[in-house]
């Protein structure tokens, strides 16, 4: 009985009017408020960057009192005070001058030498945030709805960025940017849920499609070009995220979440909304209630420990936080990393984003064509083989080594990217909606280890040439046969209620013969 509620509801979606102006303007909305949180994310890309410094008091100044006036450009490279540490070995250099064309977190406080630990420290700080809210963020959207949390989120980030910009040393940034991951998790564990509950389902994967992410990305690689200061960029992104607050009024509250909280007259008020804004006639919404009443349901409050109680979910939720955990670690690792690829530090942002966005197409194209899985797994070998090729180039010196690794880590970047579209779908699809956005917010949670390791495989990589891509090879692998494991979501309408589609979940998977059985 809870399945024909599943597919009443997907019904009520066809009914007023499908993939309408409804959601083309509320898809919208919610991508561009995305824009903030991608900038906030991705700030330590130009906030941790080490800009070219020398010892001693001025560009001017060397340990071997060289007569410097004359060099210029790439000839100070080679003066004996560039990136010195110590004055023969045993006395250390307090002096630093940092190259002004630039100013980021690493000259503003002088994080080099014996402190070039700590911006990996902020980065793992900033994705501690993330980890914690992203598991709150599925509990109280899940509890009291998406709009709420949506917001709220947005008003946090929008605060905190600007606060964060006033920061008096690196460990009051540090506290600031835990804050901001916090505001990030909150939004990026419930915005696709959201959306996906508005969305018809041949049109799901279209949602992960829409590239805000990439787009954002790229623009802010171009904002550091112009601004190129770590300040204004925190200004920038706390006053770009504030006018989004009067969105309030334009964007309702789930219907499904609201008929899966057993709220029937406002479902009934958002269906006529979104009818409207449609221009068809609302949908009667009598054999859903029907429906409710004859599935013996009762509205209570849904947390993690549902998803342990119940074998199905427990180990989808196993497989789908591993891909979460080997996307993010491939991810956060090169962007992360990108000032030691060779190059532009500004045009390798902006390319390593707009790569990103035929991907995201091209995901949404074969996640329709094959499934979901199947097209994770093809693009998580992608990325495995482009990890791989980095890690063996890094070891060996030859002509033109620099391009050579650009060209393989964009290529792991890329189909990072498409996997962790797939994935994204995959974990949308896999939870019902009464713990939707727990189980989202619970991958979204975990998949922070990623992160919070890749500045320690980064940190091992000067001694140890080619780890972080190996290790990235490595999980990218093991993800893409584990998915396997869990059923396939094409085509499947969206559970609503605990127990509604696993008695589905028993499939057999063609291509490797392989019976997949699930708990109960």
């Amino acid at each position: 009985m809870a399945n024909e509620v599943n597919n009443l509801l997907e019904n009520v979606l066809e009914e007023t009017g499908g993939l309408g102006r409804f959601q083309f303007i509320l898809i919208a909305l919610i991508n561009v408020c995305k824009v903030p949180v991608t900038w906030s994310v991705l700030m330590m890309m130009f906030g941790g960057a080490t800009p070219d410094w020398w010892c001693g008091g001025s560009r001017n100044s060397s340990l071997a009192n060289q007569n410097t006036d004359s060099l210029n450009g790439s000839e100070w490279l080679m003066t004996s005070s560039y990136q010195v540490c110590s004055v023969n070995g045993s006395v250390a250099c307090d002096d630093r001058y940092f190259d002004p064309d630039m100013n980021t977190v690493i000259s503003e406080w002088g994080l080099v030498c014996g402190e070039s630990w700590v911006p990996g420290v902020i980065i793992s700080i900033q994705m501690v945030g993330l980890l914690t809210s992203g598991y709150l963020s599925g509990q109280l959207s899940d509890l009291f709805g998406r709009r709420l949390i949506l917001f709220l989120a947005i008003l946090l980030n929008s605060i905190t960025n600007f606060a964060a910009a006033f920061s008096s040393s690196w460990q009051m940034f540090a506290g600031f940017r835990f804050l901001i991951g916090f505001s990030c998790g909150l939004y990026l564990a419930t915005y696709l849920t959201y959306l996906i509950e508005f969305t018809p389902q041949k049109y799901r994967p279209m949602v992960q499609a829409v590239p805000s992410w990439s787009l954002g990305a790229a623009a802010y690689g171009l904002l550091s070009w112009l601004l190129h200061d770590w300040r204004y960029l925190q200004m920038v992104t706390g006053a770009f995220g504030l006018p989004f607050l009067a969105c309030w009024i334009l964007i309702p509250e789930s219907f499904r979440w609201l008929v899966s909280h057993k709220k029937i007259d406002k479902a009934k008020e958002v269906i006529e909304k979104i009818a409207k804004l449609n221009r068809v006639a609302a949908p009667d919404l009598k054999e859903i209630e029907v429906a409710l009443q004859k599935s013996h349901t009762v509205d209570r409050k849904y947390t993690v420990l549902d998803i342990c109680r119940h074998g199905y979910l427990l180990k989808r939720a196993a497989i789908v936080s591993f891909a979460w955990i080997a996307m993010a670690y491939n991810y956060y690792g090169i962007s992360f990393g990108v000032d030691k690829l060779s190059g532009s530090l500004y045009l390798n942002m902006f390319i390593l984003s707009v790569l990103e966005i035929p991907g995201a197409f091209l995901s949404w194209f074969f996640m329709n064509k094959i499934g979901r899985r199947k097209s994770y797994f093809i693009f998580t070998m992608l990325s495995t083989a482009g990890a791989v090729a980095v890690g063996v180039t890094e070891n060996f010196e030859f002509t033109n080594q620099g391009s050579v690794i650009n060209g393989f880590a964009f290529l792991t970047k890329i189909g990072g990217g498409m996997a962790w579209s797939c994935v994204f779908i995959i974990t949308t699809e896999s939870y019902p909606t009464v713990l939707r956005t727990t189980g989202y917010g619970l991958a979204s949670s975990l998949c922070r280890i990623g992160p919070i390791l890749a500045p320690l495989s980064l940190s091992l990589s000067a001694t140890l040439p080619g780890f972080l891509y190996f290790s990235c090879g490595a999980v990218s692998f093991i993800s893409g046969l584990s998915i396997f494991c869990i059923a396939e979501t094409k085509d499947k309408a969206l559970e609503d209620l605990i127990g509604s589609g696993h008695v589905e979940e028993t499939v057999i998977v063609a291509d490797s013969e392989t019976v997949v059985e699930t708990s109960k």
